[in-house]
C-alpha cells in the first residue's frame, strides 16, 4: 500500500479537522510510539478517554479519506 502525494494532502486535511488534543494524542501514539498509559499521564487524562479519542479519531480519518473521490487507496474503501 503506497500513499500518493494527493493521498497525503487528503490525510492532512482530515487531520486538520480533528481537535488539537486528538491530533496530539495521535502524534504521541503513532509517531512517538507512546503507550496509552503514558499519553494519559502526559495529558492528565484517564486511560479510557485517551483510548476513546484514538478510536474516534481513526474512525473519522478513515471515513474522511474514503469519502474523497480522489483518494487512491482502494483497500481502505473496500474495508469501510
Amino acid at each position: 500500500m503506497r500513499f500518493t502525494s494527493n493521498d497525503v494532502e487528503i490525510v492532512r486535511a482530515g487531520l486538520s479537522d480533528l481537535t488539537t488534543c486528538e491530533r496530539q494524542i495521535l502524534i504521541y501514539r503513532f509517531w512517538e510510539e507512546q503507550t496509552i498509559e503514558e499519553i494519559a499521564e502526559l495529558l492528565g487524562m484517564k486511560w479510557d478517554e485517551v483510548n476513546e479519542s484514538i478510536e474516534s479519531a481513526l474512525i473519522y480519518l478513515k471515513q474522511f479519506c474514503i469519502g474523497q473521490s480522489d483518494f487512491s487507496l482502494n483497500d481502505f474503501r473496500e474495508a469501510a
